[in-house]
């Protein structure tokens, strides 16, 4: 047993302080942490905003320190609660605080970082605007409407419309009218956003709706007003709460909207937007690509202001030495974060091929380029990948063709040189016993031939009489290695995608068959469920390449050229 002297015992006991502490105060770190954020981040003069302070865990409590926030906001209400959920058998639980605010200004304000305890939130800038002009200012309720362009838009381009109603009573049987457009394509944008303002001393609830607008012809697009009806109810001396039917109308919007320019390029697909990226991803390291490994390239076409079915097609020219396997084109759109100065909708459109090299040396995938104007700087833009030069080395699987060895001189075999040897009596044994050995194997080989020139002409001879030598083809095949045939059958039949793959490249590299459309149909189908983006290997049934694969042509010789000699002379 080897026991430590006390300076070493020391620095034991110090290194593992030193661990717990680490551990402790890393532990405390994310248990005491403080999230702030806010349902939005623009918003009108005398409309509320709620603040959320997130904490991990139970361990924080106490009331939030507000005192910095009474300098450019009002606190209309504040609540905690708690949440607590069971995650695959763990308990994750979190704390979080809501604080109602009222801007007391306009313009860029912040949110300083809120204490609770000994931890502080992220300050978060707010952008509020000035308050829409109330042409009813006494009304329990009214429509505001505004959009995000004013002067001229192009055609096709991306117009936000928002439109707010604002009440300050209970109403009932309420309906609003649809915005209804001619040649306009329309997407709303998220779900309707409910939340509060303060319109000249009154406290208003003010539910929002936007939408995103693309002319499809051009000229002056006018945006008809919104009509609201239903009935509010009225307290007065004379009506103890009664209902009244109102209806009211939001403002009337006129755009002009523009042709495609001129400089964009006839020939390729009109793309107005606030921003185009074209993007890829390998599912592999391409830099050691090898012949016959498949690689699929992803291809993401994101244009911010459009919808995804407005986005131009990903085409990649054909290429010599690889093939190409495109998939159907995933179309995606989503809205932009709605409460940020980029408001609208971002479309998305994504293109899986499979590459597969089929042969060595440098290949060369061309550039990807795609045309777009930019709204934002009224000017023409491209979207483009650089071309991209790949090295393909061959696969160390695969069996090398066998060199060709010539014969030297040295390789030759020189005759013997006969012995002068004396008339030994063990010399002529040993010569009897040679000469009688030659003889009989010499007989041997020589029933040998006979029987095989005679089934020869026996086998002829049948052909001849079954009509098969002259109506078919002239042509007689080698017998081919059943152990490849055998072994593709074999993971057909048991639907194993992997194995069926092997096979056949075992048997194409030995023997290299002449196959069929329906085999090279059948084996396009295995390539893809093998290295397809959505590769499945287990889902694959062989049956199609089963029978596919009993039409696969044998090599041949013509019936014209004779048999090699069994003996040549």
């Amino acid at each position: 047993m080897v026991s430590l002297i006390p300076h070493q015992t020391f620095l034991l006991n110090l290194r593992m302080t030193l661990v717990i502490m680490a551990l402790f105060f890393s532990f405390h770190a994310q248990a005491n942490s403080l999230e702030a954020s806010v349902d939005r981040t623009r918003l009108t003069e005398n409309e509320s905003v709620t603040l959320f302070l997130k904490a991990p865990g139970l361990e924080l409590t106490g009331d939030p320190e507000l005192a910095e926030l009474y300098q450019d906001f009002e606190v209309l209400a504040q609540q905690v609660r708690t949440n607590i959920q069971i995650i695959n058998g763990e308990n994750h639980s979190e704390r979080i605080w809501e604080i109602s605010l009222l801007p007391r200004r306009t313009g860029t304000l912040i949110i300083p970082a809120i204490t609770i305890g000994d931890v502080s939130s992220q300050p978060i800038t707010l952008e509020v605007r000035a308050e829409p002009e109330n042409t009813q200012a006494s009304a329990d309720i009214f429509l505001h409407s505004e959009i995000d362009h004013s002067g001229s838009i192009y055609v096709q381009q991306q117009l936000v419309y928002t439109l707010r109603l604002y009440y300050a009573t209970s109403i009932s049987d309420h309906g609003l009218t649809d915005l209804e457009l001619e040649n306009v394509l329309m997407v709303q944008l998220g779900n309707r956003k409910d939340f509060e303002a303060r319109i000249d001393g009154r406290l208003y609830n003010v539910a929002e709706w936007q939408f995103a607008l693309y002319p499809q012809s051009s000229g002056e697009l006018v945006l008809p007003p919104q009509t609201f009806s239903g009935r509010v109810r009225v307290q007065n001396r004379y009506s103890l709460g009664g209902l009244k039917h109102i209806r009211i109308q939001s403002p009337e919007h006129k755009i002009n909207v523009l042709p495609v320019p001129d400089s964009f390029p006839a020939d390729a697909q009109w793309l107005p937007a606030k921003s185009v990226t074209l993007s890829q991803q390998w599912s592999g390291n391409y830099a050691q690509w090898q012949e016959g490994t498949p690689l699929t390239r992803k291809l993401t076409l994101q244009a911010r202001g459009l919808t995804a079915a407005q986005l131009p097609p990903i085409e990649m020219p054909v290429m010599q030495g690889v093939r190409q396997y495109p998939e159907q084109p995933q179309l995606n759109e989503y809205p932009e974060n709605l409460n940020q100065s980029g408001t609208g909708l971002v479309g998305e459109k994504t293109l899986s091929i499979a590459l597969i090299p089929t042969a060595t040396g440098v290949l060369r995938l061309p550039e990807v380029r795609i045309p777009w104007w930019n709204t934002n700087t009224n000017k023409l833009e491209y979207a483009a990948l650089e071309p991209l030069p790949l090295n393909i080395s061959a696969d160390p699987a695969r069996a090398p063709e066998p060199e060709k060895v010539k014969a030297t001189p040295s390789d030759t075999i020189a005759p013997p040189v006969q012995s002068q040897a004396g008339n030994s009596f063990l010399w002529q044994i040993a010569a009897l016993f040679f000469s009688i050995l030659s003889a009989i194997l010499a007989l041997f080989l020589w029933q040998s031939r006979q029987q095989l020139i005679f089934a020869r002409q026996q086998l002829l001879h049948n052909l001849g009489q079954n009509g098969v030598a002259k109506n078919q083809t002239k042509t007689m095949a080698f017998v081919e290695n059943p152990i490849f045939r055998q072994a593709l059958l074999n993971a057909c039949q048991q639907n194993q995608a992997r194995a069926a793959w092997d096979a056949w490249r075992k048997w194409q590299r030995v023997e290299a068959p002449q196959t069929t459309p329906e085999f090279d149909k059948a084996l396009h189908q295995l390539q893809m469920v093998l290295f397809g983006p959505n590769a499945k290997p287990e889902s694959w049934q062989g049956s199609d390449l089963a029978t596919a694969s009993e039409g696969i042509k044998r090599v041949s010789r013509q019936k014209d050229q004779p048999l090699p000699e069994l003996y040549p002379g």
